[in-house]
């Protein structure tokens, strides 16, 4: 009796959409210098189809944490620059932090 093959079943490849390659691209990096030095650590992503909402943290412990909302067309880029823009005592307090957003 021959030994039928099965038809063989791919497994897609996972490839990374926008909000995903933008955590990729934020965490870890270091932001402003001398005393106002820290490290980003991306806790969280969501998309909600108008803005990417980042979860950041300058601790790896997730303590205190800022929440950045970008428009659709901001790079890691553009949150870096903003982030490197404000005191990180500031970015704090404020907890959300706008990216390129109109409104």
């Amino acid at each position: 009796m021959p030994f039928s093959s099965a038809a063989s079943t791919s497994v897609p490849v996972h490839e990374p959409n926008h909000a995903e390659s933008l955590a990729e691209e934020l965490d870890l990096q270091h932001v402003g210098d001398d005393a106002n030095h820290w490290v980003v650590h991306v806790l969280g992503i969501y998309n909600d189809g108008h803005h990417l909402w980042v979860q950041i943290a300058p601790n790896a412990d997730g303590t205190p944490s800022i929440v950045l909302r970008l428009s659709m067309v901001a790079t890691a880029r553009h949150a870096l620059a903003t982030l490197a823009s404000l005191s990180l005592s500031s970015l704090v307090s404020a907890r959300i932090v706008p990216v390129m957003c109109t409104v």
